[in-house]
């Protein structure tokens, strides 16, 4: 009985050491983070935030700086024009700026020009991203955007802009694939995780199962791994502005490539 008490004598007193730990350590970065609204504004981006450190966001605006060069030539991303990007330190403050009231998202796109992101750490998230990684996913998600638009209006017919963009909206809603808009982020992103990988797969998820699940974001990056492995990364461009047609781009059809991705990955990871 006398060693059943030490034990919860020592969980407790455990407990009450990790609870102080974080409440000092949070009140520390409570004092650093800026209260104010600032930016840093480098060469193709003007990185906005409040209640973060400045550092971190140096480093998202240092992340998004050294991958620019590299996606746009790797998917043929014509002008594009300077990124406006915003961070908030909650999903609160988040949901509140994208207008979303119960989004448990960590970032989205906003047109080929702008991109929100909630910073994560320690503090609000278990298994907080790495925010570099996150924020180079989203400017991804801007890269598609702009290839696709200026793909579209290259071939628009002198449309009023109000059915342009009408026209635009619903068309990509309709039919651009939700599974290749996630997994080449994070495929350029460098998101991936043996672990998640194995969980995402164990059911074998076709890709149009993937165009409404979460697993995407488990899988996605092996998705175009396979795609660029088997077919090159010049292909890209071309799968972008085509929506997706594998028997166009590729000459196979989604069947057949989905069995051989799924080979792919069972025998990688």
């Amino acid at each position: 009985m006398k060693k059943v008490k030490i034990i919860v004598k020592i969980t407790l007193l455990s407990i009450g050491c990790l609870a102080t730990i974080f409440l000092i350590s949070f009140l520390i970065r409570k004092l650093r983070v800026e209260s104010d609204s600032k930016n840093i504004s480098s060469t193709n981006f003007v990185v906005n935030y409040y209640g973060i450190l400045e550092s971190e966001a140096e480093d998202i605006s240092i992340a998004l700086e050294l991958n620019y060069d590299r996606i746009r030539t790797e998917l043929k991303d014509p002008k594009h024009d300077k990124i406006s990007v915003f961070i908030y330190p909650n999903q609160s403050d988040f949901n509140k700026a994208i207008g979303i009231k119960n989004s448990n998202a960590s970032g989205t796109s906003r047109g080929p020009l702008e991109f929100h992101l909630k910073y994560e750490t320690w503090y609000n998230s278990i298994f907080p991203q790495k925010m570099e990684k996150v924020a180079v996913h989203e400017f991804t998600h801007c890269v598609q955007l702009n290839i696709l638009i200026q793909d579209a209006l290259s071939k628009s017919q002198n449309e009023k802009v109000a059915d342009f963009d009408k026209n635009f909206e619903t068309g990509f809603e309709k039919n651009y694939p939700q599974w290749f808009w996630e997994a080449i982020c994070d495929y350029e992103a460098g998101i991936v995780n043996n672990l998640s990988v194995k969980y995402g797969m164990k059911n074998r998820p076709t890709l149009k199962e993937l165009n409404n699940s979460n697993q995407i974001y488990n899988v996605g990056y092996t998705i175009v791994e396979y795609f660029v492995s088997k077919y090159g990364k010049e292909k890209l461009p071309e799968f972008i502005k085509s929506y997706g047609n594998f028997e166009k781009v590729i000459g196979v059809t989604e069947m057949q490539f989905e069995i051989e991705w799924q080979k792919f990955v069972k025998e990688k990871y």
